[in-house]
């Protein structure tokens, strides 16, 4: 039983559509929005359904320019997190990875 609730504990955000919020913060965080609605959100991100990560992380600089990409184009995004993580914003979610759909 107590294995069973690690499992339902831990959760990995995903999203998918177009990026609707896109903003820098200090100190050098990126925080964005996709679509309307993140599935599996972590507890730390239900309340804002949104995603971070640091500019400071060579990754993060990667998203940034793949996520500037998609909002010119107006194409849309899918965003998946790391399971149960807030590393870079308290209540916003570090993705995993971004895939730009063509």
């Amino acid at each position: 039983m107590a294995l069973l609730s690690l499992f339902t504990t831990a959760h990995a955000g995903n999203a998918q559509g177009l990026v609707s919020l896109f903003f820098v913060h200090e100190p050098n965080v990126l925080m964005f929005k996709v679509g309307t609605l993140v599935n599996n959100a972590p507890n730390c991100a239900v309340a804002s359904r949104q995603w971070a990560i640091s500019l400071s992380d060579p990754m993060g600089k990667t998203m940034m320019a793949l996520l500037l990409s998609a909002q010119a184009q107006g194409k849309e995004v899918y965003v998946h997190g790391y399971s149960n993580t807030c590393r870079d914003w308290g209540d916003r979610e570090l993705p995993s990875y971004v895939l730009l759909f063509n």
